[in-house]
């Protein structure tokens, strides 16, 4: 009974449960509460994934949060946290391949609200950064420990460009869709700032993510670019008061 309902509920093409269809009271109240979860997620969703909703057009979105909310019940008794699946959703949703960076985009989404709600953490003291500075052998087998309001999001489109436009920074007829883009968010007061990175400068933001030392970062990112320096990616993260402690290569990051 109790899942024979709940599928009902999701699904709209789905009979009245019959343990209901035979009340003709309970079959009306049923089917106002069906459309009222129904809207209420497709809201949810809505509030969640502005971009993606603007994107595609509310006709759409609306349509692929159908699906989604059949295939995907919700986990969570709280509203918000709800699609975070929806990215890979999108991607096995064929009618969204006309817009290939969609899934990206709803990717990005998340990142931006998960850097945005991150815990409050207080930045490196200006004198322990300074000592490290001067003292290279020991910096290389640094790590650093960065507040969780930073993520790396790397796509092969150009979803920051694109999420940037949708919020008044550029112009969309402007944008190459298809033009890869790896992006640096970080929380700075109460808003989430976007930088886009060279492919060098990502691998070496992933690696310090990751938990690796500076120097395995360097050597890692080298490899990819034999100029590369960390200068402007370090510049960044002090500036934004993203680094907020140490950690010698071996202990836990």
């Amino acid at each position: 009974m109790h899942n024979d309902f709940a599928t009902a509920l999701l699904n709209a093409d789905l009979p009245v449960p019959a343990a209901i269809a035979g009340h003709p009271g309970r079959r009306a109240r049923f089917n106002v509460y069906r459309n009222n979860v129904r809207v209420s997620l497709t809201e949810a969703l809505a509030a969640r994934f502005p971009v993606c909703r603007q994107l595609v057009g509310e006709d759409f979105f609306n349509a692929m949060a159908g699906v989604y909310i059949e295939r995907s019940p919700p986990v969570s008794p709280l509203l918000t946290d709800y699609g975070d699946t929806l990215p890979g959703f999108i991607e096995g949703f064929p009618p969204a391949n006309r817009l290939p960076c969609l899934a990206d985009m709803a990717r990005l989404e998340l990142l931006v609200q998960q850097v945005l709600h991150a815990a409050d953490t207080d930045p490196l003291p200006p004198d322990q950064l300074q000592a490290l500075l001067a003292d290279p052998e020991r910096l290389a087998r640094q790590g650093l420990r960065l507040t969780p309001a930073c993520a790396l999001l790397r796509s092969n489109f150009a979803v920051g460009s694109l999420w940037l436009a949708h919020h008044g920074e550029g112009q969309l007829k402007d944008i190459r869709t298809a033009t890869p883009e790896n992006l640096l968010l970080l929380r700075t007061g109460l808003s989430v700032r976007l930088q886009r990175l060279s492919p060098a400068e990502a691998t070496f933001m992933a690696c310090l993510l990751a938990g690796a030392s500076l120097g395995a970062a360097l050597e890692h990112s080298l490899q990819q670019q034999a100029d590369f320096s960390p200068a402007t990616v370090l510049q960044r993260l002090l500036e934004w008061r993203a680094i907020t402690g140490l950690v010698t290569q071996g202990e836990a990051p």
